[in-house]
């Protein structure tokens, strides 16, 4: 039972969905934060439901893929593809999964479930079902599921539009292909194995990376903005700093994709890194400077 629940959560993709767990919570503690108030048991029930849905969500996700993954020498020896875990584990353990988020969702906020609801589907049934094996837009069509848990959990707590979450949901939905792509381009052997018409499959390396070139620009020019209006929660000094942080990361982001761009056949995985390393940071930030804003915040 042990070594099967190891293989269930391993198949999950947990350094995938932790890192969306992660802007979810980032959303939670953000409003948190503006609303200066402590809410432990919502914050870890809404955690809760956003970390099982992504685990559903990732579990139905692997069914859809187990003729991709077979054929792909990355990811030929996951718990599928191997046969190491029966394919009706993945799909009836996932939608048992995705069932318990949206029933606890709905308990909390309507808002909630909603961007949880859609965000399940738009990554099961829009990206891997419909159109990872059909177009190279495929990453594009399946962005939003990115950034729906961050606002599943800042719209768990609150019904009143805010700019900033909003920033950050669209810089997640620019970071998603200019980071799928990235790795693409590292392993576009194996997609044209599994004949997943990925954009690097497509197009050449060089034309690639010039499309990433408006979608690394956004990013950064994104990133800015929401430094820029995220200061105006805090009195001025503090708020430079946070100005600046932002500032920042979007120089770093965009500087090793102008980097890549030069040799991108021996530095794409150093910018592939480096997207992991900007998001990262990016929504760990938010969430420090939404604890601070009960203390320093104006």
């Amino acid at each position: 039972m042990g070594n099967f629940a190891k293989e269930f959560f391993i198949m999950t993709k947990p350094r995938v969905w932790i890192f969306l767990l992660i802007t979810g919570i980032a959303g939670e503690v953000f409003v948190l934060g503006l609303e200066r108030r402590l809410d432990l048991f919502g914050f870890f029930y809404v955690s809760a439901y956003i970390a099982i849905g992504l685990m559903g969500a990732e579990s139905l996700s692997n069914y859809f893929d187990i003729s991709i993954d077979k054929r792909m020498k990355r990811t030929m020896n996951r718990s599928l593809p191997s046969g190491r875990m029966k394919p009706s584990v993945a799909l009836y353990g996932g939608l048992v999964l995705i069932t318990i988020t949206l029933v606890m969702s709905i308990f909390k906020s309507v808002l909630s479930f909603s961007f949880m609801a859609t965000g399940i589907f738009d990554y099961t049934i829009i990206y891997s079902l419909l159109t990872k094996k059909r177009t190279a837009w495929n990453i594009i069509l399946g962005a939003y599921s990115g950034g729906a848990p961050l606002l599943a959990g800042f719209y768990a707590f609150t019904s009143s539009f805010n700019f900033v979450s909003i920033l950050l949901f669209l810089v997640i939905m620019i970071w998603t292909p200019l980071h799928i792509w990235s790795l693409s381009i590292r392993y576009k052997e194996d997609y044209i194995a599994a004949s997943v018409p990925m954009l690097p499959v497509n197009r050449s390396t060089q034309q690639t990376m010039k499309i990433l070139f408006p979608i690394a620009l956004l990013a950064a020019i994104i990133s800015i903005l929401t430094g820029f209006e995220f200061r105006l929660y805090f009195p001025y000094y503090v708020g430079i700093t946070v100005f600046l942080v932002y500032v920042v990361l979007a120089i770093y982001l965009f500087y090793y994709y102008l980097w890549a761009l030069i040799d991108p056949d021996n530095r794409i995985m150093k910018l592939f890194s480096s997207t992991n390393i900007f998001i990262g940071f990016f929504f760990i930030i938010i969430a420090i400077f939404s604890i601070l804003i009960p203390y320093v915040g104006v």
